[in-house]
């Protein structure tokens, strides 16, 4: 009995014990947390639903504000459970755990407000927090809104709040949303825009280091290149992959280092520019980024397959730098150009070989510059009506702001062929032009010459504008032999020999090519020409003197052969023949002069020559598909068709 009356007055000891202890914490927590609150400005504070035992507080709500520089900042959570640790003095609360916390931050510290607000000041967040603050705060869900339209969701988890140097944050996803602004710097313009980040990581007092994943990006408008001749319509970057670590000064609220590293995806929905066709474009490698700027390796491609190495390095002082290497294959390759460049004539194909493209940019906000190479490696194709084969050499490409330089030392091509075969062809110098007006440039030839009907086509050096139109170029021709010439005409009987030479100025200008005053004479001691009688038996009908001639076409030995040479934009081509020569089988081969005019459709019989499949049976098609085309728009009665 005796022992049962003692142990009762020890469990009472004991309880009033506690209950002193619970009332000394509780009173030495509750001047503690006043005196904090009054130092901090802290007010409004309000919960619900507590409930209190040894092991610690829990509310199921609870809100507190703080009044700063004029504005409000406010917390509301819910789900919150104190837990804490007994001491001597009573119970010290250790760790903090909260369903959900919502905090509004109106406005980022003023230099007035953080001049008010020293370290030691009311108002401000000191350093060194009080001790009885739980040292570790878990949040399964926070919602922070910041300034400028900035807002983060996710959990995180805080350690070490009592010991600066061992204060930490985690989170192992927290989602990070903000407006861009629309800006200009250094001539660029930026549309507005948004960022979404999805984040996991760590961030203690000096830096922080942080894995985006998710549906991480970044999206502008539009963004417009110095010089105001490009821009980009839409364009996001997609970030997920990329690792970003940072070292800042919370106390001077200054970033000191920033780091961005990983794959990245880029796509536009339009780039306009006046080289390049609108279209959507993707971009996609891996990017280094920091505080100066941003590095990137990977593949350009845009909507119709066009594909490219790029390397970019963008300094935030505002200048770009861009290289870039594309090789072009076979048909697919050519059409795919056609469809991604302005400059890319339509009615160019490849079909075999290959083009390889490699150009650096720089782009400053005084305008492009940069310089690349072209090499053509036997290429081969066709050119409207005309095939062409063989194309091998390198084009040296140059721009400074608006200006474009094309040089090359030395372009060779094996055929060109519309019908008549040139071959050999080689060409030496450059083009130089306002990137406005690519059309109306200066030509430089250094060397230009070919091989045609056994004999040379040469152009001598010389400099031509194009934008003073009409420009005369010379065609001089050399061991050009007449019986080749005879071989490709489309008539049968026809024969010569001989070999000619001359000028002819081909003129270009508005309207289309022309030849005026052009001459072509046969090399001493000439030849012979031989036309068939029935091609000409209807020139000398009732016709004594045509008779004569017919005949001594037949068979004709000339010493002399001259002739003016004139094209007009139409195709006529007109032969003013001069014939000086004899035929045994006239006046016993008496000395004749003979003056004739020669007219010839160019363009029907280049036709001629292509159906009849001289060229290629590519070409053959296409003239075929033409001229049906061309025959039914004239059954239809479509004007300028009949």
């Amino acid at each position: 009995m005796v022992r049962l009356i003692t142990i009762r007055r020890f469990l009472f000891w004991l309880l009033a014990l506690l209950l002193v202890l619970l009332l000394a914490g509780a009173w030495y927590a509750r001047v503690a947390w006043e005196e904090w609150q009054q130092l901090n400005s802290i007010r409004n504070v309000q919960w619900q639903g507590m409930e209190i035992s040894l092991a610690g507080v829990q509310l199921e709500g609870f809100t507190v504000s703080q009044e700063r520089g004029g504005h409000l900042y406010a917390a509301e959570g819910e789900e919150l459970s104190l837990g804490w640790s007994w001491h001597w003095h009573g119970p010290m609360p250790n760790v903090v755990r909260v369903g959900r916390l919502t905090v509004d931050v109106p406005a980022w510290p003023g230099d007035s407000e953080q001049s008010e607000t020293a370290p030691e000041s009311p108002g401000s967040i000191p350093r060194q927090l009080p001790d009885w603050l739980p040292d570790n705060i878990d949040i399964d869900q926070l919602v922070l809104t910041l300034p400028d339209g900035i807002r983060a969701t996710g959990d995180l988890a805080v350690s070490g709040i009592s010991a600066p140097e061992e204060r930490n944050l985690v989170t192992r996803s927290m989602k990070i949303e903000a407006p861009i602004p629309s800006m200009t710097h250094a001539g660029w313009r930026l549309g507005e825009g948004r960022t979404s980040l999805v984040v996991a990581g760590s961030a203690d007092e000096q830096s922080a280091t942080l894995d985006v994943s998710g549906d991480s990006y970044l999206e502008l408008a539009r963004l417009e290149v110095p010089g105001e001749l490009s821009q980009i319509d839409t364009l996001r970057v997609s970030l997920t992959g990329t690792k970003l670590t940072a070292a800042y000064d919370l106390q001077s609220m200054a970033l000191e280092k920033l780091d961005f590293d990983g794959s990245l995806e880029a796509t536009a929905a339009a780039i306009h520019q006046p080289q390049l066709l609108p279209q959507p474009w993707r971009l996609a490698g891996q990017l280094h980024a920091s505080l100066q700027g941003l590095s990137f390796d990977g593949r350009l491609s845009a909507d119709a397959g066009t594909e490219a190495d790029v390397g970019l390095r963008f300094s935030f002082d505002g200048t770009l730098e861009i290289e870039a290497q594309m090789t072009v294959s076979g048909a697919k390759g050519g059409l795919q150009m056609a469809n991604t460049f302005t400059v890319w004539p339509r009615e160019l194909e490849i079909d075999e070989g290959s083009v390889r493209t490699s150009v650096k940019l720089r782009v400053p906000s005084e305008g492009i510059q940069g310089r690349g190479e072209v090499a053509f490696d036997g290429a081969s194709g066709l050119f409207a009506r005309m095939a062409w084969s063989g194309l091998s050499g390198r084009l040296a490409v140059n721009f400074s702001g608006e200006r474009l330089d094309v040089r090359t030392s030395g372009l060779d091509l094996d055929a060109v062929n519309p019908g008549i075969p040139v071959s050999n062809i080689r060409v030496a110098g450059g083009y130089q032009a306002d990137t406005g007006q690519l059309a109306a440039g200066t030509v430089t030839l250094e060397q230009a010459s070919s091989a045609f009907l056994g004999g040379n086509v040469a152009i001598e050096s010389g400099q031509w504008q194009l934008s003073e139109l009409p420009v005369r170029v010379p065609l001089e021709l050399d061991g050009v032999r007449l019986s080749e010439l005879m071989q490709i005409y489309p008539a049968e009987g026809l024969a010569g020999t001989g070999v000619l030479r001359g000028t002819v100025p081909v003129q270009f200008d508005h309207q289309g090519v022309s030849i005026e005053a052009g001459q072509v004479e046969a090399v001493s001691p000439g030849g012979t020409l031989k036309l068939p009688a029935e091609r000409l038996r209807g020139m000398a009908q009732n016709n004594e003197a045509m008779a004569l001639v017919v005949k001594a076409m037949e068979n004709f030995n000339y010493t002399v052969l001259n002739s003016t040479v004139d094209y007009d934009q139409d195709g006529r081509l007109v032969l003013g023949l001069r014939l000086e020569g004899s035929s045994p089988d006239v006046r016993d081969g008496h000395p004749i002069v003979l003056n004739i005019n020669l007219e010839e459709d160019i363009p029907a019989l280049l036709t001629s020559l292509q159906l009849s499949g001289r060229v290629n049976e590519a070409v053959t098609e296409k003239v075929r598909d033409l001229i049906q085309k061309r025959d039914a728009k004239g059954q239809s009665g479509e004007p300028g068709n009949q």
